[in-house]
């Protein structure tokens, strides 16, 4: 995979803007964002990620669509309404040229917002060069400030590198950088105000999200805190300007202001107050699924229709399938069926 953009990017047959409706599924929600992951491997080992078991197997090279592939396929998604794109793994700045495929996606027409994911451990080294290629804005995840758990949450993660690696977003105008927290009951939940805290000093928006049952082996129940339990916690109210009664049930993020006026800090609900109704998310797997639904494993193989030659209406025809898929309520069952991936496979 090295030396990917070298090529030049081929369309075929290109697609009508008048099929620009065909990602809205059966229940009137607009598909407009697709989360791509260019890689399902990690230079850390978060425990709510990857299997607890070693069942891991990553991709094989051969497997993972070329930076070619993402481009067409991004050329066609823009096509038919998507107008949103974040870069995800995995850590996707373990993929070697990462910043060439920001490159290419930066220019395709309608492609008004590119986003990237990290856990930061290359950051410091990359954060040059994404700038140069046009990145703006960039998601960070920090589960702790405490080194010795940040080690054992990471599976061997060294904090001090992931400070630098936020610092050296700071320095190069990246905007708006948002830190993601996963709270967990007895892990990290002791930390919410002093990660607060740190986001004000910092200049980066925090946010806390609830921990999802994506990967086998978790148990979600005995982990699980509610935003509801978070925004109760005493230290926590004192920091914020106010607290609304309820939350919008479309919005994936609930932001609310601080108390000092600096800014504002976001908590994610994805399981004690569902934003199903207000889903335009797609995602594209490392290796060429189309997935329409997070904890759903219904995919489509858009890689095979790449491969064997099919047509650019072949790749939207995927799209619209994916989305014919997507349920009205994800529904988080792995505990009793099992799950046919972890997050690290899907993307984040």
């Amino acid at each position: 995979m090295n030396g990917e953009a070298t090529k030049p990017i081929q369309f075929y047959g290109k697609v009508p803007q008048s099929n620009i409706e065909a990602l809205e599924d059966r229940f009137g929600r607009h598909m407009s964002y697709l989360r791509i992951s260019v890689t399902d491997r990690c230079n850390l080992k978060c425990t709510y990620c990857r299997p607890s078991k070693d069942t891991f197997c990553p991709i094989a090279h051969e497997a993972v669509l070329s930076f070619e592939e993402i481009a067409r396929v991004v050329h066609v998604a823009s096509s038919l309404g998507v107008d949103k794109v974040r870069l995800t793994g995995g850590e996707p700045l373990v993929r070697h040229g990462i910043s060439e495929l920001i490159r290419m996606l930066r220019d395709i027409p309608g492609i008004r917002d590119l986003a990237l994911s990290t856990n930061a451990v290359l950051l410091k080294r990359h954060a040059p060069s994404l700038a140069e290629a046009g990145l703006k804005r960039l998601n960070i995840s920090l589960d702790s400030l405490k080194p010795e758990r940040f080690r054992k949450l990471s599976g061997g993660g060294d904090l001090n590198t992931v400070l630098q690696g936020i610092q050296a977003a700071v320095k190069y105008d990246f905007s708006p950088i948002k830190v993601n927290v996963v709270v967990m009951r007895g892990v990290n939940d002791d930390e919410i105000a002093e990660l607060i805290d740190f986001g004000t000093e910092q200049d980066v928006q925090m946010r806390f999200i609830e921990f999802m049952p994506m990967c086998d082996g978790n148990s979600w129940s005995e982990s699980h805190v509610p935003v509801s339990e978070m925004l109760s916690m005493p230290e926590v109210r004192a920091r914020l300007a106010d607290v609304p009664a309820e939350n919008d049930g479309h919005a994936a993020a609930r932001y609310i202001p601080l108390a000092d006026g600096k800014g504002d800090v976001g908590f994610i609900s994805p399981m004690s107050n569902r934003f199903c109704d207000g889903c335009n998310r797609l995602r594209l797997t490392a290796d060429g699924k189309i997935r329409a639904c997070l904890p759903a494993d219904d995919e489509m193989d858009v890689r095979m229709v790449l491969r064997d030659g099919g047509s650019d209406k072949d790749i939207a025809e995927c799209f619209r399938r994916a989305v014919l898929t997507k349920p009205e309520v994800g529904v988080y069952n792995f505990e009793e069926h099992g799950r046919a991936r972890s997050m690290i496979q899907i993307g984040g």
